[in-house]
């Protein structure tokens, strides 16, 4: 109910309480202060909450991703991941959004068969934009609509922790993977050089792919990679790393004579598919090139370089993260300790 009262000051403070709601507000005329009440009224009763922007009939939820990704920095994940969220459920009227909508989203994704940990990345990109819609912008959704479905996953037992690989290849799948595409004479994408470049560098495929030849400081044997993928930095994060082992060679030979330019100047998807159908022909279960990082990262423990220095070529912050790409195991320790005698 709204209650109008009159101060000492000649002003008119304007007061709701409803379904456990307050809102007040001061207004120099009565009449200001009473059309406040009643649309604040109004605005609780039909579920919204004062002081928001009631959206146009026509605004979608895709028209606010796209908003949202033009206003603020996006990292390419999470760009990704709203893509996919604008092209399943984007023409849904943003003042009709309800769980529902976000639930069917839900079961879509996990009747493709992702997991858990993927489709909590969906669900985090999504409850950034409603949140930015509802508390920047003032627009009256529920801004929590993907976090009670995150919940709701967890209720339901399915795991939105990321899954820890173990997986490193071995340098006999490698030497096979090298044989296989050596022997495609018409495949146009390098992708046993790539392989090589990965296993050295540490590197990720989108990674190796945005390499640009001005970036690489021959002398000094570094490269800048550009946007660099980190959990805990969403905006742009360049660093500088040491073209390690065999990865400064293999960076030579690429780039050739050319001044600038891109260093691999291929599709990283395309280059991850050959990748896949390789392994499917050779029968090698289980291997991404991801897994190539892993390698890189492991050998370069068992070559005794410190934590700190190898975290410099990984890009990774601190030793929880880099831990999950290190698979060194028993003989590694036996090795490292015959060195000491």
């Amino acid at each position: 109910m709204a209650t109008i009262s009159k101060l000492p000051s000649g002003k008119y403070r304007a007061q709701v309480r409803k379904h456990g709601v307050y809102k007040a507000r001061t207004f120099d005329r009565k009449s200001d202060a009473t059309h406040w009440a009643s649309d604040v009224e109004r605005a609780i009763a039909g579920g919204s909450t004062a002081d928001t922007i009631e959206p146009p009939k026509d605004m979608t939820l895709a028209h606010v991703i796209a908003a949202y990704t033009n206003q603020v920095t996006v990292g390419r994940t999470n760009l990704a991941n709203l893509e996919r969220i604008a092209k399943r459920i984007g023409s849904t009227s943003i003042r009709k959004l309800n769980a529902v909508d976000v639930q069917g989203f839900v079961e879509g994704r996990l009747a493709e068969g992702v997991g858990g940990a993927t489709l909590a990345g969906d669900l985090s990109a999504l409850s950034s934009v409603l949140k930015w819609a509802r508390h920047f912008k003032r627009i009256d959704v529920n801004p929590d609509l993907a976090k009670d479905a995150r919940t709701s996953l967890t209720t339901a037992r399915v795991d939105t922790r990321s899954n820890e690989r173990t997986r490193v290849p071995t340098q006999d799948e490698i030497a096979r993977l090298m044989a296989y595409f050596e022997g495609k004479d018409r495949q146009i994408i390098p992708v046993g050089t790539l392989i090589q470049f990965g296993a050295a560098s540490a590197m990720r495929m989108g990674e190796i792919t945005r390499i640009r030849i001005e970036d690489i400081q021959w002398n000094e044997k570094t490269v800048l990679i550009r946007e660099r993928k980190d959990p805990r930095r969403k905006a742009r994060n360049d660093q500088i790393v040491p073209l390690v082992g065999d990865a400064h060679g293999i960076a030579r030979q690429a780039a050739g004579e050319r001044p600038e330019g891109r260093l691999f100047p291929y599709d990283g998807r395309s280059a991850s598919a050959a990748f896949s159908r390789a392994t499917r022909a050779l029968g090698i279960v289980d291997l991404h090139f991801h897994d190539l990082r892993h390698l890189a990262i492991t050998e370069l423990f068992r070559a005794g370089l410190p934590m700190e220095l190898v975290a410099v070529v990984s890009g990774h912050r601190d030793w929880k993260h880099l831990k999950r790409y290190t698979q060194l195991n028993a003989n590694d320790v036996h090795r490292a300790l015959s060195h000491l005698k």
